[in-house]
């Protein structure tokens, strides 16, 4: 499993050091949502125009923006804003590392699930544009580590609070997402909650999550603004097409376009669905601490049905990013069922499979003399821990 491991960090960080590479090669986003309304949201809140939106330009700058606050400090320091999305890929590694260590995956196994969706086509696309799909992704993951190790201290009250302001406040597909956290971990966190420790969750919670909602409100009468949900009038910018009703009508660009994004761990999906079935069908007692994970995944996966899709089909692949929070869930399913069956070597192989199939790469041979002798650096690093 140590060489498995390995062998996927080479890889890793030789896309690591390509995407780099490329964001300082050329510094301007390409064009597309990019500069649409992503860069002017972050441009707003440095210059303070963020509060009082009437003279926004587009409906899309209504947008929250929490993780678009990221990308200001990227331009007020004047780093590359190419660089923003592998900055957030990096950090989402990281918390990845933390999440399979949450749910006790071997040290060696666990950097495997943590490459194998960092290098997913469906992430890579995206490495030198500007967005917050994949810091939803970040914000979702830190968030079920705080409710996975609960504790009795107003910190971690306060912390949770900052993790899940920062996710509803990125991006409103991620309010829907508090469902079925609520309905998985409400218990624990009632179990643990007074005065003092509400008080210290909702402070940052609705500064850098509710006040998006509360502004859009008092700007237009619509929290979810410019969108045409719960009873508020807004603007239909989607065509009232969902993924829901994509995949009906065109199941096989469907099917292509998650297969494109997440290859062979798109039938996580039906793997997790056969596993809940099965065990309810041969009333077998749940294994509460795999099983919610891939409740979880299949109820984001609801979620993410019901989402905005186009019959375009790259607008239909593009859509696939809002499914991070599912397939991340899905796939540690996988991982832990392979571990508790010792089946952990073909999951690394399956891994390396998918990790040299992505997205068309030009040819840059003189990388290797960066990112070899990093990989021997981390490698003896990784031996020389428990």
């Amino acid at each position: 499993m140590r060489i498995l491991a390995k062998v996927c960090l080479l890889i890793g960080l030789y896309y690591f050091t390509y995407f780099l590479y490329s964001s300082l090669q050329n510094t301007i986003p390409a064009l597309g949502d990019s500069w649409d309304y992503h860069i002017p949201i972050s441009q707003s809140i440095l210059n303070g125009s963020f509060i009082n939106p009437q003279n926004f330009k587009l409906p899309q700058w209504y947008y929250p923006g929490s993780s678009e606050a990221i990308n200001s400090v990227f331009i007020l320091l004047k780093i590359p804003l190419t660089l923003s999305n592998l900055f957030a890929i990096t950090v989402l590694f990281f918390a990845l590392l933390k999440l399979g260590a949450v749910f006790k995956l071997s040290k060696y196994f666990n950097i495997i699930f943590a490459l194998s969706f960092v290098t997913l086509n469906g992430i890579l696309r995206w490495a030198n544009a500007v967005g917050i799909d994949l810091w939803v992704a970040v914000f979702y993951v830190t968030t079920l580590i705080f409710l996975e190790k609960p504790k009795n201290e107003l910190k971690y009250f306060a912390l949770l609070g900052f993790f899940l302001g920062m996710l509803v406040g990125s991006k409103y597909s991620a309010v829907l997402l508090l469902l079925p956290l609520f309905i998985v971990y409400a218990k624990t966190l009632f179990k643990n909650i007074n005065l003092k420790k509400l008080i210290a969750f909702l402070i940052p919670f609705s500064i850098f999550g509710l006040f998006w909602y509360i502004r859009n409100y008092l700007a237009t009468g619509n929290p979810f603004y410019p969108l045409p949900i719960f009873g508020f009038k807004g603007i239909e910018i989607f065509q009232e097409l969902r993924v829901w009703n994509v995949a009906l009508l065109y199941p096989k660009a469907f099917f292509d376009a998650g297969f494109a994004e997440y290859k062979i761990w798109l039938f996580a999906l039906p793997f997790a669905l056969i596993w809940i079935v099965n065990r309810v069908y041969e009333k077998q007692k749940l294994t509460w601490h795999l099983d919610k994970i891939f409740i979880l995944g299949l109820l984001n996966f609801l979620i993410f049905l019901f989402l905005p899709s186009s019959k375009d089909p790259w607008i239909m692949v593009s859509s696939f990013r809002y499914s991070y929070p599912t397939f991340i869930l899905l796939i540690l399913g996988v991982f832990l069922v392979a571990q508790n069956n010792k089946r952990e070597e073909i999951i690394g192989y399956i891994t390396i499979a998918g990790m040299i199939m992505v997205t068309s790469m030009s040819y840059h041979p003189k990388l290797i003399l960066f990112y070899l002798p990093l990989a021997i650096v981390i490698y003896n690093f990784l031996d020389q821990q428990k």
